[in-house]
C-alpha cells in the first residue's frame, strides 16, 4: 500500500481503507482484496468515474497528452515512478492522469 500511497498521511490512508471496505463490501466480500484498495487509491486520489462519453479523437488526445507524461516521467532523472497511467474521466475533473 505505500507504493500507492506517497505523501498519504495517516487520516488519508485510513480514508483509503474505508473506501477499500465499502468497494469489498458492495461486491459482497468477505475480504479486502489488493484490486480494491486499489480502486479505492483511484477514488480517494481522482475522484470517482464519470460516466462521460468520449469521442474517438478525444480518447486519443488524452492518450497522447497522459503518455507524454509517462515518457517525461521516465526520462528526468530522480522523478518518481510511474504507477498507473488511465484516461477514464474522474470527477475532480481530470480526463484521466499519470
Amino acid at each position: 500500500m505505500a507504493t500507492l500511497t506517497p505523501g498519504f498521511s495517516g487520516a488519508d490512508i485510513a480514508n483509503l481503507c474505508n473506501e477499500a471496505a465499502i468497494l469489498a463490501a458492495r461486491k459482497n466480500k468477505s475480504y479486502i482484496d489488493t484490486d480494491d484498495f486499489e480502486m479505492a487509491t483511484e477514488r480517494v486520489i481522482a475522484g470517482l468515474e464519470k460516466k462521460s462519453l468520449m469521442t474517438p479523437e478525444e480518447r486519443k488526445t488524452v492518450a497522447v497528452h497522459e503518455s507524454g507524461h509517462a515518457v517525461v516521467s521516465w526520462f528526468l532523472e530522480g522523478g518518481a515512478p510511474l504507477l498507473k497511467l488511465t484516461i477514464i474521466p474522474r470527477s475532480k475533473g481530470s480526463l484521466g492522469y499519470a
